[in-house]
């Protein structure tokens, strides 16, 4: 069975097969299991996979965990073929360690006296689980058609946002633990399951993906300090408490809905810096609800900006066959870097040396300015990455001419000489293959969304892909385009 094969779809379906329906579906509720444990674990200083031990020292074994996550994102980005090759190996020995934190806690609560260097391991390890899980769903986004990716992500991440306050927010110890423990299972059970559905054939060998910088200097620093933010958010919210904790987590479900919001429509308007930047700024200013107020406007928005990059990374992958490990690891080790940071700089104003009144505002100021500063250096948007995966996919000259005696003789009415004519078209202005397959359909008078539904692709990037192509040709019109098609003599 090949439920991916877009050539295949095009040719007997106009809509989203039963097949790819069902993976959507089930990639929505794996995903949705990953954020409610993925949160659990970023607020767990003032939750249940923590409880047995005291705020202060829980943001250490958090902090700790962060380390090992970051190191496990760089080192996918170095090694990263290696990584893609291995990645059910790395995601077998994840799944098992995903539940090492959940059996310390475990432990920690029914024994006493157990060791703190038995805790740092496990959190350390949990670490690494978290990493090597969190790639393995974004190769699993990035191998499937894009059709309805953003919504399932989108989805996902609002459900898991729900779930994780189910599981966090009773005082039964227990019980938050295995609900924890069934969403890791049911995450990596998912991610396994729907990886088998992806026919081998389907896969391109390690060395035929594309590979394009992600991040300027500039842009990498940009989410560096996002992260950084929503470390230092995350660690001041856990250190009022539980209830706290979950209302911190929970607003991200605002950024979600955003997020969504965006795929349906197939468009975005990012004002994410802005409301992190108010919220930064208005924090030393309150106290109690006001402070969580603030610290939730900017949950919800680096959690917009998260589940955004999850998308966007997942579905350029897809559609430029890029590497996603690669990729995906190049733009996580900077953003936990900067949460390793923020996480840091919050145990040691918080804990280390408490920080009020003039200290925390000056604290809140530098904060401010660092955002302000990156944002304003990497320009607020990601032109100069689309330019390059574009550039990327720029056939050589060589590749644009045909022979001349190729079309000599074609048959001038018939199927075959209108898609020579296209493809011809096509290479005279330097399409990517992708937009080659748009340029067909257009030509043949078919709309974005018809577009979208032959390519298994979603409404928004169909429609990007046609605002490229007519970049390229110097239209405005599909008629134009229409009219080019009919009278090039392929000089």
């Amino acid at each position: 069975m090949t439920p991916y094969s877009p050539a295949e779809t095009a040719s007997t379906e106009t809509r989203t097969p039963d097949d790819l329906r069902l993976t959507y579906v089930l990639a929505t509720i794996g995903f949705a299991f990953l954020i409610g444990w993925e949160l659990s674990a970023t607020f767990s200083p003032s939750l249940a996979l923590l409880g047995f031990c005291d705020v202060r020292e829980a943001t250490a074994l958090r902090i700790v965990s962060v380390l090992t996550l970051a190191a496990t994102f760089a080192f996918c980005a170095w090694k990263a073929d290696w990584a893609f090759e291995n990645r059910n190996r790395l995601f077998a020995i994840g799944s098992l360690l995903a539940l090492a934190a959940v059996a310390n806690a475990f432990v920690n609560t029914a024994f006493a006296g157990i060791p703190l260097a038995v805790s740092v391991v496990s959190w350390a390890l949990f670490g690494v689980a978290q990493g090597s899980i969190m790639m393995y769903w974004c190769v699993f986004f990035s191998l499937i058609p894009t059709r309805r990716t953003a919504v399932a992500i989108g989805l996902g991440s609002i459900g898991g946002t729900l779930l994780f306050v189910f599981a966090n927010a009773s005082d039964t110890q227990w019980l938050n633990l295995s609900e924890i423990t069934l969403f890791i299972v049911g995450s990596v059970g998912l991610a396994a399951y729907l990886s088998t559905r992806i026919p081998a054939e389907r896969i391109l060998p390690v060395g035929a993906f594309r590979r394009t910088k992600v991040l300027t200097v500039p842009a990498a620093l940009s989410v560096a300090s996002q992260g950084a933010v929503y470390g230092f958010m995350a660690i001041e919210l856990c250190s009022m408490g539980q209830e706290v904790a979950v209302i911190g987590g929970a607003s991200g479900l605002v950024g979600t809905l955003v997020a969504l919001l965006w795929a349906l429509l197939g468009s975005k308007v990012d004002v994410d810096m802005a409301v992190v930047m108010a919220g930064m700024l208005l924090f030393p200013f309150f106290d109690g609800p006001g402070r969580v107020v603030c610290g939730g406007m900017i949950i919800a928005a680096l959690a917009h900006s998260t589940i955004v990059g999850w998308c966007t990374t997942s579905i350029d992958n897809y559609e430029f066959r890029l590497h996603p490990v690669d990729r995906f690891a190049l733009r996580q080790t900077p953003s936990y870097l900067g949460f390793l940071a923020g996480s840091a700089v919050a145990y040691l104003a918080v804990f280390a040396y408490p920080l009020a009144g003039t200290q925390l505002d000056l604290l809140m100021v530098a904060f401010a300015l660092v955002l302000v500063v990156a944002f304003c250096v990497y320009g607020g948007d990601d032109a100069q990455v689309r330019k390059r995966l574009n550039e990327l996919l720029a056939p050589p000259a060589a590749e644009r001419a045909l022979e001349a005696a190729g079309d000599a003789g074609a048959d001038q009415s018939g199927p075959g000489f209108f898609r020579k004519r296209c493809e011809l078209v096509a290479q005279r202005y330097g399409l990517t293959p992708r937009e080659e397959e748009v340029f067909l359909l257009l030509a043949k008078g078919r709309n974005a969304e018809h577009i979208a539904e032959q390519l298994v692709v979603s409404p928004a990037t169909a429609k990007s892909h046609i605002y490229h192509i007519y970049r390229k040709l110097d239209i405005s019109s599909q008629q134009h385009l229409m009219n080019i098609v009919e009278g090039y003599d392929g000089e």
